[in-house]
């Protein structure tokens, strides 16, 4: 066996090789790209961004829009339904916190299933206003099925400062 022959069958195993592999990436369920970050990294490095500035119990305006436009942590609206359809923020999930004080069967197992299904620690939540004790109510919630009270901050102005915010903008 020549030196070209040697490298021609090492160059065509590398060539099987590749293409094999490649045929393999195709079907992979989760994401795995070739060039450049994954969805998944992409958002690790937003909440590690995030994280740097020392999240609290409580958030300001111009945090909870960094959060919102980042999408990397879930958020809690703890008004009535009627009030989340009539306007909330962004990817909001609605749980109203006066349903589940009333022992409301079908929003404490809604409340539960997101809690299985959390794929972060951090959790935010807020309602009307400081004036709107919902979110803490929310919170003792989340609290009593297992979440600990230092991976919850409330966006303490709500949706009072959010939507004046949203109306400047469109205007």
């Amino acid at each position: 066996m020549n030196f070209i022959t040697k490298y021609k069958n090492y160059f065509l195993i590398s060539l099987i090789s590749l293409a094999f592999g490649l045929i393999r990436w195709s079907f992979l369920d989760r994401e795995f790209p070739l060039i450049g970050w994954s969805n998944l990294q992409k958002k690790a490095m937003k909440i590690k961004e995030l994280s740097k500035q020392n999240i609290g119990s409580s958030i300001d305006f111009s945090l909870m829009k960094k959060i919102v436009s980042d999408e990397v942590f879930p958020i809690l609206d703890a008004r009535d339904l009627e009030s989340y359809n009539e306007g909330h923020i962004d990817n909001a999930i609605n749980f109203d916190s006066e349903l589940l004080m009333d022992g409301d069967e079908e929003n404490l197992d809604k409340l539960h299933k997101f809690i299985q299904t959390l794929s972060t620690d951090r959790i935010i939540v807020y309602c009307w206003n400081p004036d709107c004790d919902r979110a803490e109510i929310l919170r003792a919630f989340l609290i009593d099925f297992g979440i600990s009270e230092f991976n919850i901050s409330i966006y303490e102005n709500g949706w009072d400062e959010w939507s004046s915010f949203s109306d400047e903008l469109l205007k």
